[in-house]
Protein backbone atom coordinates (compact mmCIF):
# COMPACT_ATOMS: atom_id res chain seq x y z
CA UNK A 1 0.00 0.00 0.00
CA UNK A 2 3.02 2.68 0.49
CA UNK A 3 3.40 2.18 -3.17
CA UNK A 4 -0.06 2.80 -3.97
CA UNK A 5 0.06 5.74 -1.68
CA UNK A 6 2.77 7.25 -3.50
CA UNK A 7 1.86 6.85 -6.76
CA UNK A 8 -1.89 7.65 -5.71
CA UNK A 9 -0.54 11.46 -4.45
CA UNK A 10 1.63 11.58 -7.40
CA UNK A 11 -1.48 11.59 -10.14
CA UNK A 12 -4.13 10.23 -9.07
CA UNK A 13 -5.67 6.71 -8.45
CA UNK A 14 -4.34 4.95 -11.83
CA UNK A 15 -0.87 6.02 -11.37
CA UNK A 16 -1.30 4.52 -7.47
CA UNK A 17 -2.57 1.03 -9.09
CA UNK A 18 0.71 1.04 -11.79
CA UNK A 19 3.32 2.08 -8.97
CA UNK A 20 1.48 -1.04 -7.01
CA UNK A 21 1.46 -4.01 -9.85
CA UNK A 22 4.94 -3.04 -10.60
CA UNK A 23 6.48 -3.08 -7.26
CA UNK A 24 4.38 -6.27 -6.87
CA UNK A 25 5.35 -7.54 -10.19
CA UNK A 26 9.65 -7.16 -9.52
CA UNK A 27 9.78 -8.37 -5.91
CA UNK A 28 11.87 -10.91 -5.31
CA UNK A 29 8.88 -12.43 -3.27
CA UNK A 30 6.91 -12.68 -6.10
CA UNK A 31 9.44 -13.66 -8.77
CA UNK A 32 11.17 -16.51 -6.40
CA UNK A 33 9.86 -19.23 -4.56
CA UNK A 34 12.00 -18.93 -0.89
CA UNK A 35 11.72 -19.86 2.42
CA UNK A 36 9.82 -17.59 4.77
CA UNK A 37 12.62 -16.55 7.23
CA UNK A 38 10.06 -15.99 9.98
CA UNK A 39 11.05 -17.68 13.79
CA UNK A 40 14.46 -18.05 12.58
CA UNK A 41 17.43 -15.96 12.89
CA UNK A 42 18.54 -14.05 9.86
CA UNK A 43 21.52 -15.96 8.42
CA UNK A 44 23.20 -16.95 5.23
CA UNK A 45 21.99 -20.37 5.22
CA UNK A 46 19.43 -22.25 7.39
CA UNK A 47 18.05 -25.94 7.22
CA UNK A 48 14.88 -26.51 5.38
CA UNK A 49 11.60 -28.13 6.54
CA UNK A 50 10.47 -31.04 5.42
CA UNK A 51 7.58 -29.23 4.19
CA UNK A 52 9.95 -26.78 2.28
CA UNK A 53 11.94 -29.53 1.20
CA UNK A 54 9.12 -31.06 -0.49
CA UNK A 55 7.59 -27.73 -2.23
CA UNK A 56 11.00 -27.19 -3.79
CA UNK A 57 11.49 -30.77 -5.04
CA UNK A 58 7.78 -30.50 -6.69
CA UNK A 59 8.48 -27.42 -7.86
CA UNK A 60 11.41 -28.05 -9.70
CA UNK A 61 10.81 -31.78 -11.05
CA UNK A 62 7.10 -31.14 -11.40
CA UNK A 63 6.13 -27.39 -11.90
CA UNK A 64 3.56 -27.56 -8.99
CA UNK A 65 2.70 -28.13 -5.31
CA UNK A 66 3.32 -31.20 -3.99
CA UNK A 67 1.05 -34.21 -3.98
CA UNK A 68 -0.39 -35.86 -1.71
CA UNK A 69 2.15 -38.80 -0.92
CA UNK A 70 4.98 -35.81 -0.90
CA UNK A 71 3.11 -33.66 1.36
CA UNK A 72 1.82 -36.86 3.81
CA UNK A 73 5.76 -37.75 4.19
CA UNK A 74 6.47 -34.18 4.72
CA UNK A 75 3.45 -33.22 7.30
CA UNK A 76 4.78 -36.96 9.61
CA UNK A 77 8.11 -35.73 9.15
CA UNK A 78 9.41 -38.59 7.32
CA UNK A 79 10.57 -37.29 4.33
CA UNK A 80 14.56 -37.04 5.39
CA UNK A 81 14.50 -40.70 6.43
CA UNK A 82 17.38 -43.06 4.96
CA UNK A 83 15.92 -44.02 1.64
CA UNK A 84 12.53 -41.99 1.63
CA UNK A 85 13.54 -38.88 -0.19
CA UNK A 86 15.43 -40.87 -2.97
CA UNK A 87 12.72 -42.86 -3.36
CA UNK A 88 10.57 -39.81 -3.64
CA UNK A 89 13.08 -38.42 -6.32
CA UNK A 90 12.95 -41.39 -8.21
CA UNK A 91 9.05 -41.77 -8.15
CA UNK A 92 8.79 -37.76 -9.45
CA UNK A 93 11.14 -38.10 -12.48
CA UNK A 94 9.49 -41.34 -13.43
CA UNK A 95 5.84 -39.73 -13.62
CA UNK A 96 4.81 -38.08 -16.95
CA UNK A 97 5.03 -34.77 -15.01
CA UNK A 98 8.43 -34.60 -14.94
CA UNK A 99 8.24 -33.40 -18.57
CA UNK A 100 8.52 -29.79 -17.43
CA UNK A 101 12.16 -30.81 -16.29
CA UNK A 102 13.42 -30.90 -19.33
CA UNK A 103 10.98 -28.26 -21.42
CA UNK A 104 10.89 -25.64 -18.36
CA UNK A 105 14.57 -26.10 -16.88
CA UNK A 106 16.88 -27.84 -19.56
CA UNK A 107 15.96 -26.39 -22.66
CA UNK A 108 15.23 -22.84 -21.07
CA UNK A 109 19.19 -23.16 -19.70
CA UNK A 110 20.52 -24.28 -22.42
CA UNK A 111 18.71 -21.12 -24.75
CA UNK A 112 17.29 -24.34 -27.02
CA UNK A 113 13.52 -23.81 -27.28
CA UNK A 114 13.41 -21.81 -29.95
CA UNK A 115 15.70 -23.91 -32.68
CA UNK A 116 12.39 -24.26 -35.15
CA UNK A 117 12.41 -20.59 -35.51
CA UNK A 118 16.17 -20.80 -36.57
CA UNK A 119 16.31 -19.44 -40.93
CA UNK A 120 19.09 -20.09 -42.57
CA UNK A 121 20.28 -18.93 -45.97
CA UNK A 122 17.91 -21.13 -48.60
CA UNK A 123 20.66 -20.05 -51.50
CA UNK A 124 23.53 -21.49 -49.65
CA UNK A 125 22.57 -23.78 -47.77
CA UNK A 126 19.93 -25.64 -50.34
CA UNK A 127 19.70 -29.23 -49.03
CA UNK A 128 18.87 -27.54 -45.43
CA UNK A 129 14.71 -27.23 -44.35
CA UNK A 130 12.08 -27.03 -41.95
CA UNK A 131 11.54 -30.94 -41.57
CA UNK A 132 15.26 -31.57 -40.44
CA UNK A 133 15.15 -28.27 -38.31
CA UNK A 134 12.18 -30.17 -36.64
CA UNK A 135 14.40 -33.23 -36.05
CA UNK A 136 17.01 -31.33 -34.24
CA UNK A 137 14.50 -30.33 -32.08
CA UNK A 138 13.54 -34.02 -31.60
CA UNK A 139 17.10 -35.39 -31.20
CA UNK A 140 17.95 -32.55 -28.11
CA UNK A 141 14.53 -32.97 -26.14
CA UNK A 142 14.73 -37.21 -26.16
CA UNK A 143 18.47 -36.59 -25.34
CA UNK A 144 18.17 -34.53 -22.58
CA UNK A 145 14.64 -36.94 -21.39
CA UNK A 146 17.54 -39.47 -21.24
CA UNK A 147 20.00 -37.78 -18.99
CA UNK A 148 17.76 -36.12 -16.76
CA UNK A 149 14.69 -38.55 -16.50
CA UNK A 150 16.63 -41.74 -15.71
CA UNK A 151 18.84 -40.05 -13.17
CA UNK A 152 22.17 -40.68 -15.02
CA UNK A 153 25.00 -38.52 -14.03
CA UNK A 154 25.57 -35.10 -15.34
CA UNK A 155 28.21 -35.27 -16.99
CA UNK A 156 26.53 -37.52 -20.05
CA UNK A 157 25.18 -34.23 -21.02
CA UNK A 158 28.47 -33.83 -22.57
CA UNK A 159 30.53 -37.21 -23.16
CA UNK A 160 26.92 -40.04 -24.09
CA UNK A 161 28.38 -41.95 -26.68
CA UNK A 162 24.71 -42.04 -28.01
CA UNK A 163 21.91 -40.23 -29.71
CA UNK A 164 18.55 -40.48 -31.19
CA UNK A 165 17.92 -40.21 -34.72
CA UNK A 166 15.26 -41.17 -37.65
CA UNK A 167 16.66 -41.95 -41.16
CA UNK A 168 16.54 -38.50 -42.03
CA UNK A 169 18.89 -36.86 -39.67
CA UNK A 170 21.22 -40.31 -39.58
CA UNK A 171 21.54 -39.53 -43.17
CA UNK A 172 22.23 -35.73 -42.04
CA UNK A 173 25.34 -37.31 -40.02
CA UNK A 174 26.37 -39.50 -41.92
CA UNK A 175 25.40 -42.52 -40.71
CA UNK A 176 23.41 -44.97 -42.80
CA UNK A 177 22.16 -47.93 -40.31
CA UNK A 178 19.49 -46.42 -39.20
CA UNK A 179 15.79 -46.82 -41.37
CA UNK A 180 12.53 -45.17 -41.04
CA UNK A 181 10.94 -42.15 -39.73
CA UNK A 182 10.32 -43.05 -35.71
CA UNK A 183 13.35 -42.34 -33.36
CA UNK A 184 15.26 -44.77 -31.72
CA UNK A 185 18.27 -44.64 -29.64
CA UNK A 186 22.17 -44.91 -31.97
CA UNK A 187 25.11 -45.73 -30.48
CA UNK A 188 27.50 -42.95 -31.86
CA UNK A 189 31.24 -43.61 -33.50
CA UNK A 190 32.03 -40.25 -34.07
CA UNK A 191 33.32 -38.97 -30.99
CA UNK A 192 32.48 -35.26 -32.56
CA UNK A 193 29.01 -36.40 -32.28
CA UNK A 194 29.07 -37.07 -28.88
CA UNK A 195 26.85 -35.38 -25.63
CA UNK A 196 25.49 -31.97 -26.32
CA UNK A 197 28.16 -30.56 -28.10
CA UNK A 198 27.51 -32.68 -31.10
CA UNK A 199 23.91 -32.12 -31.21
CA UNK A 200 22.49 -30.36 -34.56
CA UNK A 201 20.57 -27.76 -32.42
CA UNK A 202 23.54 -27.02 -30.40
CA UNK A 203 25.57 -26.64 -33.39
CA UNK A 204 22.58 -24.50 -35.24
CA UNK A 205 21.22 -22.38 -32.51
CA UNK A 206 25.30 -21.30 -32.22
CA UNK A 207 25.26 -20.45 -35.68
CA UNK A 208 24.59 -17.74 -38.20
CA UNK A 209 22.17 -18.06 -41.00
CA UNK A 210 24.78 -18.50 -43.65
CA UNK A 211 27.46 -19.34 -41.73
CA UNK A 212 28.91 -20.85 -38.50
CA UNK A 213 30.35 -18.36 -35.63
CA UNK A 214 33.26 -19.80 -33.19
CA UNK A 215 32.45 -16.85 -31.33
CA UNK A 216 28.95 -17.45 -30.41
CA UNK A 217 29.43 -21.17 -29.92
CA UNK A 218 32.68 -20.45 -27.80
CA UNK A 219 30.58 -17.74 -25.79
CA UNK A 220 27.78 -20.49 -25.29
CA UNK A 221 30.01 -22.79 -23.80
CA UNK A 222 31.46 -20.25 -21.23
CA UNK A 223 27.93 -19.50 -20.43
CA UNK A 224 25.66 -22.13 -20.63
CA UNK A 225 28.02 -25.07 -19.59
CA UNK A 226 30.78 -23.45 -17.40
CA UNK A 227 28.32 -20.37 -15.98
CA UNK A 228 30.91 -18.05 -16.89
CA UNK A 229 29.49 -15.67 -19.60
CA UNK A 230 31.95 -13.38 -21.42
CA UNK A 231 32.11 -9.70 -21.10
CA UNK A 232 29.80 -8.16 -23.84
CA UNK A 233 32.79 -6.36 -26.54
CA UNK A 234 33.41 -2.91 -25.33
CA UNK A 235 32.19 0.14 -27.90
CA UNK A 236 32.98 0.61 -31.52
CA UNK A 237 34.72 -2.49 -31.57
CA UNK A 238 33.95 -4.14 -35.16
CA UNK A 239 32.60 -7.59 -34.64
CA UNK A 240 31.56 -8.11 -38.16
CA UNK A 241 34.04 -10.66 -39.76
CA UNK A 242 32.86 -10.65 -43.34
CA UNK A 243 35.52 -10.23 -45.93
CA UNK A 244 35.37 -6.85 -46.93
CA UNK A 245 34.69 -6.40 -51.00
CA UNK A 246 37.50 -6.76 -53.28
CA UNK A 247 39.32 -8.43 -50.30
CA UNK A 248 41.37 -11.85 -50.66
CA UNK A 249 38.94 -14.60 -48.65
CA UNK A 250 40.13 -16.26 -45.57
CA UNK A 251 38.98 -19.28 -43.80
CA UNK A 252 37.20 -18.41 -40.24
CA UNK A 253 40.03 -19.90 -38.68
CA UNK A 254 42.74 -17.50 -40.07
CA UNK A 255 40.49 -14.32 -39.34
CA UNK A 256 39.85 -15.41 -35.77
CA UNK A 257 43.72 -16.32 -35.53
CA UNK A 258 44.30 -12.82 -37.03
CA UNK A 259 41.96 -11.37 -34.33
CA UNK A 260 43.41 -12.94 -31.28
CA UNK A 261 47.03 -11.07 -32.35
CA UNK A 262 45.54 -7.73 -31.16
CA UNK A 263 46.22 -8.03 -27.40
CA UNK A 264 43.43 -6.27 -26.49
CA UNK A 265 40.93 -8.57 -28.54
CA UNK A 266 43.13 -11.75 -27.36
CA UNK A 267 41.79 -10.67 -23.43
CA UNK A 268 38.49 -12.00 -24.12
CA UNK A 269 38.61 -14.05 -27.70
CA UNK A 270 41.73 -16.35 -25.95
CA UNK A 271 38.91 -17.31 -24.00
CA UNK A 272 35.88 -17.77 -26.43
CA UNK A 273 37.49 -19.34 -29.09
CA UNK A 274 40.74 -20.47 -27.59
CA UNK A 275 43.83 -22.11 -29.78
CA UNK A 276 44.13 -25.19 -28.11
CA UNK A 277 40.35 -25.96 -28.55
CA UNK A 278 39.87 -29.40 -30.91
CA UNK A 279 37.87 -28.20 -34.00
CA UNK A 280 36.92 -30.62 -36.75
CA UNK A 281 34.43 -30.11 -39.75
CA UNK A 282 30.56 -31.67 -39.45
CA UNK A 283 29.06 -34.19 -41.67
CA UNK A 284 26.91 -31.03 -43.54
CA UNK A 285 27.35 -27.15 -43.64
CA UNK A 286 23.12 -26.59 -42.49
CA UNK A 287 24.69 -27.75 -38.62
CA UNK A 288 26.68 -25.38 -37.93
CA UNK A 289 29.57 -26.59 -40.00
CA UNK A 290 32.21 -26.83 -37.33
CA UNK A 291 31.79 -28.65 -34.35
CA UNK A 292 33.62 -28.49 -31.02
CA UNK A 293 34.18 -32.00 -29.67
CA UNK A 294 37.09 -30.40 -27.10
CA UNK A 295 38.22 -29.29 -24.03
Amino acid sequence: MAFYDAGHQFDGFNAGIQQMVTAVLVSPEFLYRGSPAKGRQRRAFHALSDRELATRLSFFLWRRAPDDELLKLANAGELRRPGVLDAQVRRMLAAPQAESLVKDFALRWLDLLEVDKFEWDKQIFAEFNAELRQDFATEIDLFLRSILLEDKNVEELLRADYTFLNEKLARHYGITTVRGAQFRRVRLEDENRYGLLGKGAVLLHTSYGNRTSPIVRGAWVLDKLRGTPPAPPPPNVETDLTTPPGAKPKTMRAMLEEHRKNPTCNMCHGVIEPTDCRWSASPSPAVGAISMAGE
